[in-house]
């Protein structure tokens, strides 16, 4: 089972995910350790959130232990909640068989269910991801500067199309994704209009993405609505862990509300 197939377990369309963005500096604030943290973040949401995406670059640079944190924190995630998705978000890109290496450690290493991957090398860079368990590709991404390549005219074809077409050609093991803004609701209409592929979908929330614009826009297919910060950091400062945890609780439990009240 890959993880579309997961995917497609879900009974709901939209379905939540949480980033886990490891700020240190907020984590040595609360007196955890990396591992801790993430395990309290990931018991404290586990009940109502299906996927977990574990951004990269903040584990690499805390250096080898940080990194021996994030393997051991997937093999418990693995362990005591099979079911959920775990996301590599390391936005993986080369040719041949670097790509191939790329993808036997993102899957063979480190355990992902799936990992993101940089389109920018063309299909070269996704086929040894799907030749394996799959990818979730950049398509249309949330930041303010996408649109200097992403939004170019190739052709008749904007360049985000373009990833589109290269990515349903290599999806023969049905098991790729794309990565779409909320930021960009216009663009995430369209796209939807073009694709049922499954869509990961950050921007929601700290960086200032519309839930109804963004749920309205990506009706007719999966999509995974991701809340990093905004959930595991809801606020500057916590009177203690428990007030902490609560305050996770809550956030999660408020981005679960404003998806429904959309969906419903």
């Amino acid at each position: 089972m890959n993880w579309v197939d997961k995917l497609n377990n879900f009974d709901e369309n939209n379905i939540v995910c949480v980033g886990i963005d490891p700020l240190i500096e907020k984590i040595d604030n609360l007196g955890l350790d990396l591992f801790d943290w993430c395990k309290l973040v990931i018991d404290t949401t586990a009940e109502y959130c299906d996927i977990y995406k574990f951004q990269f670059a903040y584990f690499e640079e805390g250096g080898i232990e940080s990194l021996t944190n994030l393997k051991s924190i997937v093999e418990y995630i693995k362990e005591k909640y099979p079911a959920k998705i775990i996301i590599g978000d390391s936005k993986r890109a080369d040719i041949g068989s670097t790509a191939q290496a790329y993808a036997n450690s993102m899957y063979d290493y480190w355990g992902f269910d799936v990992a993101t991957v940089n389109p920018f090398f063309g299909s070269d860079s996704i086929v040894p991801f799907s030749e394996k368990n799959g990818a979730i590709v950049i398509c249309k991404s949330s930041n303010k500067s996408s649109h200097e390549i992403q939004n170019k005219i190739s052709g008749d074809k904007y360049i985000y199309e373009e990833v589109i077409e290269i990515v349903e050609k290599c999806n023969s093991s049905n098991n790729l994704g794309i990565v779409v803004g909320a930021t960009f609701p216009k663009e995430l209409k369209k796209i939807r209009s073009i694709t049922n592929l499954p869509l990961l979908i950050p921007g929601l929330g700290f960086q200032g993405g519309d839930f109804k614009s963004t749920i309205k826009a990506a009706e007719g297919g999966k999509n995974i609505l991701n809340s990093s910060r905004g959930i595991c950091f809801p606020k500057d400062r916590f009177e203690s862990l428990s007030d902490y945890s609560e305050s996770i609780q809550k956030a999660l439990n408020e981005f679960i509300k404003n998806i429904n009240l959309v969906s419903s």
